[in-house]
């Protein structure tokens, strides 16, 4: 009996890059003709023609399923309901921008036949990024990895084939914020790198801007790392050595207006930190408190029990 490869195709606002995802996958699927096959479209709330597209590939492919969800969930969320309702065997999450080359699933496949629990992609180069976007990857993976206990490869994607038993290890994960590319490094297991030159988007322009990059670090720190709060620690005792010399200063000089001044716009700024810091642990546990759903189905055509 052929073993089962689920792919996960998140999309959002994707109409002019789906049909070409669609016959590439389609090359590959045929091509691997010794595997049985079930391409899951997770649509986030797309604002174009993606669904519309989507059911025409229903129509036209009985392999090709979806998922629509309710509204704008975000690529964890998108990811997590994959993993929940796919019947494979194996299953891989892919971007549908041709980023993620569909070819690498026959390398991938072979390395788990070998007894690899996960096979993933990983770029040697960033092509079709620009300079200040690949220096800021670059810099963001330097600081979590010594920052965090879990460890992120440099060019890793969250491209790649896992087996059952990894699936199950990721879905025990029920935080609210999930952060894609630690938690998949984060399970362990054993896994295999199949490295590969990156490729441009065949289309369209990416969803990922300078902002949404910045907030996705943030969270990903947030999520696994306590440096943040330990960070706060070091500027009390900074401060409270900065105050010490000021008050020093003061008794040399006799500059009061120095002395408040001073102090006063160092106290204000570690508390304006501190804040910030604190507010954004207290936020995400205030989400985690609240126990709402990771997402919400609108329609798929998958056999979801009630």
């Amino acid at each position: 009996m052929n073993k089962k490869i689920s792919i996960i195709a998140q999309c959002f606002n994707e109409e002019k890059t789906l049909k070409h995802y669609y016959k590439e996958m389609a090359n590959i699927m045929d091509k691997m003709d010794y595997v049985d096959f079930e391409l899951i479209f997770i649509d986030d709330a797309s604002r174009d023609n993606s669904r519309k597209i989507i059911k025409e590939l229903v129509k036209k492919d009985k392999r090709v399923k979806y998922i629509f969800m309710s509204r704008n969930f975000g690529r964890e969320a998108c990811m997590m309901a994959g993993f929940k309702y796919a019947t494979g065997d194996y299953l891989t999450t892919m971007d549908i921008d041709l980023q993620d080359p569909p070819k690498l699933l026959i390398k991938m496949e072979k390395a788990l036949s070998e007894g690899y629990d996960i096979a993933a992609a990983k770029a040697t180069s960033r092509k079709g990024y620009s300079l200040i976007h690949r220096l800021c990857i670059k810099a963001y993976y330097k600081i979590i990895n010594k920052i965090s206990k879990t460890k992120m490869i440099d060019g890793q994607r969250e491209y790649r084939l896992m087996n059952r038993k990894v699936i199950n290890a990721i879905l025990e994960h029920k935080e609210y914020n999930l952060f894609n590319k630690a938690l998949l490094n984060d399970v362990g297991f054993k896994i295999k790198w199949i490295e590969y030159e990156n490729e441009e988007r065949i289309a369209g322009k990416t969803k990922f801007n300078f902002k949404r990059m910045v907030n996705y670090s943030i969270k990903g720190i947030v999520a696994y790392s306590n440096f943040p709060l330990i960070l706060l620690i070091y500027l009390g005792l900074i401060s409270k050595v900065a105050s010490l010399l000021t008050f020093i200063i003061f008794l040399v000089n006799k500059n009061i207006y120095l002395l408040i001044t001073s102090l006063f716009t160092l106290l204000l700024g570690v508390i304006l930190l501190s804040s910030g810091i604190l507010g954004l642990y207290i936020y995400q546990i205030h989400l985690e408190v609240k126990n709402r759903p990771l997402y919400l189905i609108d329609e798929t055509n998958l056999k979801i029990s009630k």
